[in-house]
């Protein structure tokens, strides 16, 4: 019974509104519980920042995640045939301030090629712009981001499509498309049945035996506050008019890491 009160309470508050200022608020309580402190030699972003983007704002989580998700990106695409020890153009869809751009920009333009990231929150990208290396802009919640078509060879995108959706999912899913270039790779994270067993709200796995498509906390999209989840299968028929699936990475029970989706622009 109390559940439901609370459900019925929340729901209230995205309707009318009042569900943002209230999650802004929890964002910046987490910012000031910050704790502790990491030094990685790297340009750190302010606690709130960090909070909108992890919810917490601990640096040395922020720091050791960030350098693991960037090298498993780029194993990733070396794996499925991508040469990232020479120059490449690498897009950072939904950089947020930068939790795997600190480590792999500099990479990528030591090598001779070229980073880009994008957010649709200006103020994450500003400090980028700022701090980092590489090149920013603030894209919108919907395509088209202001790249030129087939210049990209990598896109990767974590925790992105997981606060969209569906609608908005498969439109970035062309997008991507659109701006890389032939051959060229798409690493996607989203919340499949895996993590949803394990991090997942109670509610979402059966809900998947329903539903191809869930949305967990329908409002603010874009935002920490909603999450979507899909299965495997489901992801990979949104993927398939536009990509060749290489694989489908289930996402961890041990460790939070989400599915990640490995595609290819045919050409």
């Amino acid at each position: 019974m109390r559940q439901r009160l609370r459900r019925f309470i929340r729901r209230g508050l995205e309707v009318t509104g009042m569900i943002g200022p209230l999650h802004r608020r929890q964002e910046r309580r987490l910012a000031r519980e910050s704790g502790d402190m990491f030094d990685d030699q790297r340009p750190m972003p302010p606690a709130e920042l960090m909070a909108v983007v992890s919810g917490t704002a601990g640096q040395a989580w922020f720091s050791e995640r960030g350098r693991s998700d960037a090298a498993r990106f780029l194993e990733l695409a070396a794996a499925h045939g991508l040469d990232t020890s020479g120059p490449i153009d690498v897009w950072d869809l939904g950089c947020g301030c930068g939790r795997i751009a600190r480590w792999m920009a500099p990479d990528v333009i030591a090598a001779g090629g070229s980073f880009t990231g994008s957010d649709i929150n200006g103020a994450l990208v500003a400090w980028c712009a700022k701090s980092l290396p590489g090149r920013y802009f603030t894209n919108r919640l919907r395509p088209p981001a202001k790249l030129h078509a087939g210049s990209v060879d990598l896109v990767y995108a974590y925790s992105v499509v997981t606060h969209l959706r569906e609608k908005g999912t498969r439109a970035w899913l062309a997008e991507v498309a659109r701006v890389l270039r032939p051959g060229g790779l798409a690493l996607l994270t989203f919340h499949d049945e895996d993590y949803a067993s394990a991090w997942g709200p109670p509610e979402i796995l059966p809900a998947l035996e329903h539903q191809d498509y869930v949305v967990w906390n329908d409002a603010m999209e874009g935002s920490n506050y909603m999450s979507t989840w899909t299965t495997r299968r489901y992801f990979a028929e949104m993927a398939t008019p536009h990509f060749e699936v290489l694989d489908l990475m289930p996402g961890s029970l041990e460790v939070a890491v989400q599915a990640v989706a490995v595609l290819r622009r045919p050409g």
